[in-house]
C-alpha cells in the first residue's frame, strides 16, 4: 500500500480501476466477448480484488451500467442548463436533441441499449433511478408553467421513461443511424406535443 493511502481509499481506487477498465472493455467488445481475466489485467489488480469488490460479472456489468445511466442523464442536463429559447425549447426540445445524440454514442449504445437490456433483462429498465427522477422534475416545471394538460405527474414519467428506454434500443439497433436518429427525434417531439394543452 503506497505510504499516505489509507485501506478504504486504495480499496475506493482498486473499484475505480476496475470500473473504468470494464467501461472501457464492454464499449469496445460488448458483454459476450470481455473476460474478468482481461479486466482485472487492464485494471492491473487480481481477480480477488474483482470478487471482493462485485459478486461476479454480471455485477460488474451492472455497476458500468449504473455509471453510465448517471453519466447520460448528467450530459443531457448539462445541455438543457446552457440551451436557448423558452421554456418548452429549453426543456423538451434540447432534452430530446441530447437524448438522440447520447444513445447514439457507441460507449453509451453498446452498454445501456445493446448489452443492459440483455444481461440484465428488465432490470436495465427498471433502473430509473436518476433519470425517471429528470422526468418528474422537467414535468413538474412545464406543469407548473401551465405547458402541459393537467394530468398525474408519476404514471406521466414513468411513461415517458419507458418511451426514452425503447428509443434508444430501437437507435441502438438500427441499420441506418443518421436516418433513425432523425426519425426518433421526430417522432418524440411529436409524441411530447400532443401533451400540450389546446385552445
Amino acid at each position: 500500500m503506497a505510504a499516505g493511502i489509507s485501506k478504504a481509499e486504495q480499496s475506493e481506487r482498486t473499484r475505480r480501476a476496475l470500473l473504468d477498465a470494464a467501461g472501457e472493455l464492454f464499449a469496445e467488445h460488448g458483454y459476450a466477448k470481455t473476460s474478468t481475466e482481461e479486466v482485472v489485467r487492464r485494471a492491473a489488480v487480481t481477480s480477488g480484488a474483482l470478487y471482493y469488490h462485485f459478486r461476479d460479472k454480471v455485477g460488474l456489468f451492472a455497476a458500468v451500467y449504473e455509471e453510465q445511466s448517471v453519466a447520460s442523464v448528467q450530459a443531457v442536463t448539462k445541455r438543457v442548463q446552457v440551451a436557448d429559447g423558452d421554456l418548452w425549447q429549453r426543456v423538451v426540445v434540447t432534452t430530446c436533441q441530447a437524448f438522440v445524440e447520447r444513445a447514439a454514442d457507441p460507449r453509451a449504445r453498446r452498454i445501456l441499449y445493446v448489452d443492459g437490456p440483455v444481461v440484465l433483462g428488465r432490470t436495465a429498465m427498471l433502473q430509473t433511478g436518476p433519470g425517471l427522477e429528470l422526468a418528474r422534475q422537467a414535468f413538474a416545471v412545464l406543469a407548473s408553467e401551465g405547458l402541459l394538460e393537467p394530468l398525474p405527474l408519476d404514471p406521466l414519467a414513468h411513461l415517458l421513461w419507458a418511451m426514452f428506454f425503447e428509443a434508444g434500443r430501437h437507435l441502438a439497433h438500427a441499420d441506418d443511424s443518421p436516418r433513425a436518429q432523425e426519425e426518433t427525434l421526430t417522432m418524440l417531439l411529436r409524441v411530447l406535443d400532443g401533451l400540450r394543452p389546446r385552445p
